[in-house]
């Protein structure tokens, strides 16, 4: 696999806090921080940490798939698996891209509108991700040998921490500006 399609989706996640930062300034004193499919929202006061939280919940998503691709390339199935990891990664980095984009619409241009279309183009997204993974993967989990589920302790430690660290950036902001 060529290096420039391994570095792209960290490019594009890199791309995300770039362009928060370059908005920064720009953006509303109070910001949305959630926002559900039944028109329920939750606002909190602009900070580093509310601004950069969702691309700071996809780098650690990345960090889980790039930990997992890296395992799973390594066994018998490793170009196929590997394959299956990079798709997981590319449609990671896309839908931090499309949620910066949504976010950027709606606090700093306040054109709701666009910002719509970003929030539910990120469904598709997803979801296409997935398709692409189930379609691609079914040889890959197929063909798996127990052996080759096999996580050292490190790599337990190091996805263990990821994911506390993901629930936390994803559930915390919830409890805390619950108003």
């Amino acid at each position: 696999m060529k290096p420039s399609f391994k570095i792209l989706p960290w490019l594009i996640l890199a791309f995300t806090f770039l362009a928060l930062g370059y908005f920064y300034n720009s953006i509303a004193g109070e910001i949305l921080i959630y926002r559900g499919f039944g028109g329920d929202t939750l606002f909190a006061p602009k900070s580093v940490f509310t601004v950069f939280r969702v691309p700071l919940i996809e780098l650690v998503c990345a960090a889980m798939v790039e930990v997992m691709r890296r395992r799973f390339s390594r066994s018998e199935s490793g170009q196929t698996a590997a394959c299956v990891w990079n798709i997981l990664l590319y449609t990671v980095a896309f839908k931090s891209l499309l949620q910066t984009f949504e976010f950027i619409a709606s606090s700093v241009y306040q054109a709701q509108a666009y910002a719509d279309v970003f929030f539910y183009a990120t469904i598709p997204a997803v979801a296409g991700g997935i398709f692409l993974v189930i379609i691609k993967g079914r040889d890959v989990f197929r063909n798996f040998r127990r052996e080759d589920w096999k996580i050292s302790p490190s790599e337990k430690i190091i996805l263990g921490f990821l994911l506390v660290s993901y629930l936390f950036l994803a559930f915390a902001p919830m409890f805390i500006y619950k108003s």
